[in-house]
């Protein structure tokens, strides 16, 4: 058999090879190079980074809000409306073969056709929570301050 046959034969069989097919399956069906910011299950699970999703597609309005199908449904009606809020586009992928442990995408927002070469897509890197709380300005106002001095000593 020629090559060009057997390449004819292997398109039948098995369908037209993608392109970076493992690059794609982890950025939830798109390029790197088209990805603007990510999410991760975890960080969906603690709800702190829901209003930077909502800066970026605010930012952005043509870009493409992908959600894994296998995120939960309370959280998928948070993005859902955080996306119409922002009058933005969404997919939900529903292909079972994507990852979906804690460290794995749930969320990818992507530029749709052409590349933009953003070099810091995790939200946790480009939004930092800040982790400094206040500090109480009156020992007796703060509700949880205790120390075993506080046990044995009568003010």
């Amino acid at each position: 058999m020629t090559d060009e046959l057997q390449e004819h034969l292997n398109k039948g069989m098995y369908g037209t090879p993608k392109l970076k097919p493992d690059e794609q399956r982890k950025y939830l069906g798109t390029f790197r190079e088209r990805v603007d910011l990510t999410v991760t299950f975890a960080q969906l699970n603690s709800e702190k980074y829901y209003p930077a999703i909502q800066q970026e597609l605010e930012e952005h309005p043509e870009y493409r809000m992908t959600i894994n199908g296998s995120v939960d449904q309370d959280q998928l009606s948070q993005l859902i409306q955080i996306a119409n809020s922002a009058n933005a586009a969404f997919t939900c992928s529903s292909d079972l073969t994507l990852p979906h442990a804690a460290s794995d995408l749930a969320v990818v927002i992507a530029a749709p056709h052409q590349a933009i070469h953003t070099e810091v897509v995790d939200v946790a890197l480009r939004y930092p929570l800040s982790n400094a709380s206040p500090a109480p300005t009156n020992e007796k106002d703060s509700k949880h301050h205790f120390s075993l001095k506080d046990l044995f000593h009568k003010k």
